[in-house]
């Protein structure tokens, strides 16, 4: 009559619960729900502030973080001049060195503005090699003693002032005050007091302070023999292609002296500003402007070397201008951005490794073919120019013609250089016929 068979046996049907939903025990008679919402009510900020505490202190994610950040970061050294930790601000837009100080540097000599010592290679004991240090390496870490120093020095000797105005320049950077525009564009250029005369020194840097105000540009100029510390070789500036690089480390200097400007122009020692009405902007750098001046595949290596500009290239894209002789890339005059790009192809184009090879002839010139020839990306961002745009060279023979001539100077260009002269006398007497050229046409203005 009634099935005795097991549970889910399938020999009849199976006893189930009729409501699905799980049992509970009732609540005890002394249970007041009231009591504990309000228990809730009063202490929920005292709850939550609690569970935030514990939060912060036991952060798993601050903790992860923490882990996977690099060390590095935090400890990232503060931008630096070259030979110094520490940093004299102006708010002159103009710096250059006092250049009536050349006499006085000739009279106390490189030597006794640097410091040479000779030092045993740590990888090769037996190997002995010379290193030049600046003299700021010598300063009191406290910039104020270190002053109050120089001043009693520079009170007893003009020698005295002389030195320490040479060894404090890399310090030099532009800190414009509250009222002041930050310039877009720096003129720069490193002069030789060894190679010119006081005059010609004085013509030379007149000349960028001359156009730079007028345009309402900055200007950066240093000693060359500033640089021996990372040329680490007073040979260097005797050899007319290893002094070039000073090119290099002049322009990385500005950079760090004037780093919110634009642009920057570098225009060497042997070269002058002819034309002070061209902005600079307007003339080349816009890129309505560059567009019709760059020389797309343009060999590297002229006339007819394998490696050329692309044909693609877009001026808004560029960083670094140059021109060209009808040899080679030439270096005296060349424009780049200061931006992440135009920084890495300066820091890339003055790495050691480049400055002593032993295999380039003419210095950055031939290191800067070799890096446009084996590196795409820098190749991209490069234009090359007519030299006559921003370096018109110095015509020693028959002037030819103006309308099919790319290289050298003809009256009303913009620039000229003379890097190939041969003696500072020469030098000295080609930069006096640009400069009366120069006077002459502002006159007739």
């Amino acid at each position: 009559m009634f099935n005795t068979g097991k549970r889910g046996s399938g020999s009849g049907p199976s006893l189930k619960p009729r409501h699905k939903s799980k049992g509970f025990l009732p609540l005890p008679a002394t249970f007041n729900i009231n009591s504990i919402r309000s228990f809730q009510r009063k202490n929920s900020t005292t709850i939550i502030i609690t569970i935030l505490l514990i939060w912060f202190i036991f952060n798993p994610l601050h903790l992860l973080n923490n882990i996977f950040k690099s060390n590095n970061y935090k400890d990232y050294p503060k931008p630096h001049p070259l030979t110094s930790i520490h940093s004299i601000e102006t708010d002159s837009k103009y710096i250059y060195p006092p250049i009536e100080h050349a006499p006085l540097l000739k009279e106390l000599t490189v030597h006794k503005l640097i410091k040479e010592s000779r030092v045993r290679d740590s990888n090769f004991p037996e190997i002995e090699k010379n290193v030049i240090t600046s003299l700021n390496s010598f300063d009191d870490p406290d910039p104020l003693i270190q002053k109050q120093k120089e001043d009693e020095e520079n009170a007893i000797s003009n020698l005295s002032v002389a030195k320490n105005a040479f060894k404090n320049h890399d310090k030099v950077i532009y800190k414009p005050s509250k009222n002041q525009n930050y310039p877009e564009i720096i003129v720069v250029s490193a002069v030789d007091f060894e190679k010119y005369t006081l005059d010609g020194l004085t013509k030379i840097v007149q000349n960028r302070v001359d156009y730079a105000h007028q345009q309402g540009y900055g200007v950066y100029i240093r000693w060359y023999q500033e640089f021996l510390p990372i040329l680490n070789s007073l040979s260097f500036l005797q050899l007319k292609e290893k002094k070039k690089w000073v090119r290099i480390y002049c322009m990385r200097a500005a950079m760090h002296a004037f780093p919110e400007s634009k642009w920057f122009w570098y225009l060497d020692e042997d070269g002058l500003i002819m034309d002070m009405n061209i902005d600079l902007d307007d003339y080349i750098l816009a890129s309505d402007s560059l567009r019709p001046v760059m020389q797309r595949e343009q060999p590297i290596i002229p006339p007819n070397g394998a490696i050329k500009t692309y044909k693609n290239a877009r001026p808004e894209n560029i960083r670094l201008i140059i021109t060209q002789s009808d040899a080679k890339v030439e270096t005296e005059s060349y424009i780049i951005k200061n931006d992440s790009v135009g920084r890495s192809i300066i820091e890339i184009w003055g790495n050691p490794l480049y400055l002593n090879y032993p295999s380039f002839p003419f210095g950055p010139d031939s290191a800067l073919t070799h890096i446009l020839q084996w590196h795409p990306f820098i190749l991209s961002k490069t234009a090359i120019i007519p030299a006559r745009n921003i370096a018109s060279i110095h015509n020693t023979g028959n002037i030819g013609d103006a309308s099919t001539d790319k290289l050298h100077y003809f009256d009303g260009d913009f620039a000229a250089t003379w890097s190939s002269c041969e003696s500072p006398a020469r030098c000295e007497k080609i930069l006096d016929t640009y400069d009366t050229k120069l006077k002459a046409s502002i006159k007739k203005q």
